[in-house]
């Protein structure tokens, strides 16, 4: 018996082989959820929240629209969870059926809407208490998918 004839784990039963998810995808699909991560801890460990955050402003900045923080929260960290999830699918879908710059592009594309997404609380928080930098959380949200992307194409091709 070779040692050919040993079932490896890239080997499926039927000498097929399989593909794993890379390293780099799999950090990829957890760093996809940080984002909503650091929605809720900072939600539950800050105490001076506004209970009133603007949620619209006209195309001059100027606030016109004012909600519930913690609607506003909840509204906001829904989609967040929804992408960071189907990041996560992408991430084992992906790995199997596609190139390096699709899988880059999808999950990146993914992390930074739905980071954007959840970010856009604190944005509001911010803009509550007058700060000149409440769309900063935003920015970051972009560069985030950005790293993301970048994580992705460092994945190396899980088949020999």
């Amino acid at each position: 018996m070779s040692a050919h004839d040993h079932a490896s784990p890239r080997t499926a039963a039927q000498g097929q082989p399989t593909r794993l998810l890379s390293p780099a995808l799999l950090l990829a699909a957890v760093m996809s959820w940080l984002p909503p991560g650091v929605l809720v801890l900072v939600r539950l460990t800050s105490s001076d929240v506004p209970a009133r955050v603007p949620t619209h402003w006209r195309g001059a900045g100027v606030v016109d629209g004012w909600g519930s923080s913690t609607f506003a929260f909840w509204s906001l960290l829904v989609p967040g969870v929804v992408g960071a999830f189907i990041c996560s699918v992408l991430a084992v879908v992906l790995a199997t059926d596609t190139t390096r710059i699709k899988a880059a592009v999808a999950i990146g594309l993914v992390s930074a809407v739905t980071g954007g997404i959840a970010s856009a609380w604190f944005t509001m928080a911010l803009s509550a208490t007058g700060s000149s930098a409440a769309l900063l959380p935003v920015l970051a949200a972009v560069v985030w998918g950005g790293l993301v992307f970048g994580i992705c194409l460092l994945r190396r091709n899980p088949v020999d």
